[in-house]
């Protein structure tokens, strides 16, 4: 979950990866906050993107300052399934990885699914699961639906593993986007939706009645659109 696609066919996929440069607010700074408290750790990217885009794609990271990352595309035509590709992809990288494992997505295409059968397969390994809220999903248990990048910093900060400075300064990069916060096609966070906060402090309230402003904003956009 890096970059805004809305992936409907191959040749959108292909036409996006080369031209689109829109990243998903909020979600470099994440990474980098999470990596940070592990430096020894990394950042590691499962797409279905053809290999023939791959310098696009690392053009694309570095411009928006996403944590160098160690990624994974898939040969179309030895890989024609996106959900074995994903799972097998997924499950070396987890096998193989030394450290606890946090995994994000969203849910327009196998992502749920293949997250749920990892986490069978190592529990002990895989201490979170974050999907982002795109057509509304019923999720496997264990995942955790999301709207935005601070929803997940609120979350890894109520289980110890991001401090209140941290989900501070992701808040803050997501303030200082000027577009939507959540792309056009994605569902909408209900009127009564609180981010995953624990014991929140005054500052990281008051950031989240500023984001909630901005996404309510956009809710009112999208209904003035559909009359």
């Amino acid at each position: 979950t890096i970059k805004v696609s809305h992936t409907q066919s191959p040749l959108i996929t292909i036409y996006r990866g080369l031209f689109r440069t829109v990243a998903f607010a909020g979600m470099a700074q994440l990474y980098r906050e999470i990596l940070s408290q592990h430096p020894d750790s990394r950042f590691a990217i499962v797409s279905s993107s053809p290999p023939a885009i791959r310098r696009k794609i690392e053009s694309f990271l570095a411009l928006h300052s996403f944590p160098k990352a160690h990624l994974t595309l898939r040969d179309w035509m030895r890989q024609p399934s996106v959900l074995k590709y994903k799972f097998r992809a997924l499950h070396k990288l987890v096998r193989a990885s030394p450290h606890p494992v946090i995994l994000v997505g969203d849910d327009t295409e196998h992502d749920p699914e293949v997250f749920a059968r990892l986490a069978k397969r190592f529990p002990e390994k895989i201490v979170a699961i974050y999907v982002r809220s795109v057509k509304g999903r019923e999720l496997p248990p264990g995942a955790r639906s999301f709207f935005t990048a601070f929803d997940i910093a609120c979350a890894e900060n109520a289980a110890g593993r991001l401090q209140n400075d941290q989900v501070l300064r992701v808040g803050e990069a997501l303030l200082r986007v000027e577009r939507s916060l959540i792309p056009w096609f994605s569902m909408l966070p209900p009127v009564s939706f609180l981010p995953f906060l624990n014991h929140p402090d005054e500052a990281m309230m008051d950031l989240w009645r500023k984001i909630q402003v901005k996404l309510q904003a956009l809710s009112e956009k999208k209904r003035k659109k559909r009359r």
